[in-house]
């Protein structure tokens, strides 16, 4: 299990994910690897298949790491991200 404190600064393209919660019941329980990311939203590869994902609507937990994140948290485009995120 690898260390996840600063994970919402680094990239997060390639890492397995799962929603464990969600305003849109559709989401909850999703788990794949994240292949794509914008401001608002995460590109999942579910099983061959790439399904949107809005951060705001989601906490993701990060298998690797072991790790929840509130999606809002990361609403960022992913290369500001690193500069506007506190721990």
């Amino acid at each position: 299990m690898r260390d996840g404190r600063n994970l919402r600064k680094h990239e997060l393209i390639g890492l397995r994910i799962r929603i464990v919660e969600s305003s849109d019941p559709s989401l909850m329980g999703l788990s794949g690897r994240i292949v794509d990311e914008t401001k608002n939203m995460i590109r999942l590869d579910v099983n061959g298949n790439e399904k949107s994902v809005p951060k705001k609507a989601v906490k993701l937990r990060f298998d690797d790491y072991d790790v929840i994140i509130d999606g809002a948290k990361i609403a960022y485009r992913p290369e500001d991200r690193i500069k506007k995120v506190r721990s």
